[in-house]
């Protein structure tokens, strides 16, 4: 069993899946007695992952710990879009792979 993850906007996470880092960008409510939910963008061409409950968190992503200094207010995803693409992730995500950088050094240059 996976341990629980407590994560919040702006927290870096591991997609191994596709060997990619991303950032919490949303956490939105799921239900009174659940746990909220988390959408990721990737840094991979800011390829929006959508929404994962948390249990396909705590299986899927893995947080990275630290600080990216990343606060984020998602309001739609065509903003989203204009955010990746104006840089507004971009030191974010260089915080994210140099945390990554410290699990597996192939992140360090992962796009």
């Amino acid at each position: 069993m996976n341990t629980p993850h407590q994560l919040t906007i702006g927290d870096a996470v591991l997609y191994p899946r596709e060997q990619a880092v991303g950032l919490i960008y949303e956490v939105y409510e799921r239900g009174p007695d659940e746990r909220p939910g988390v959408q990721v963008l990737l840094s991979r061409g800011g390829r929006d992952l959508s929404g994962f409950s948390a249990g396909e968190a705590d299986q899927c992503l893995h947080p990275l710990g630290g600080p990216t200094g990343f606060a984020y207010e998602f309001t739609q995803v065509g903003q989203l879009h204009a955010d990746y693409h104006g840089g507004r992730f971009a030191q974010a995500f260089a915080t994210a792979r140099l945390l990554a950088g410290f699990r597996d050094i192939r992140y360090l240059h992962a796009r």
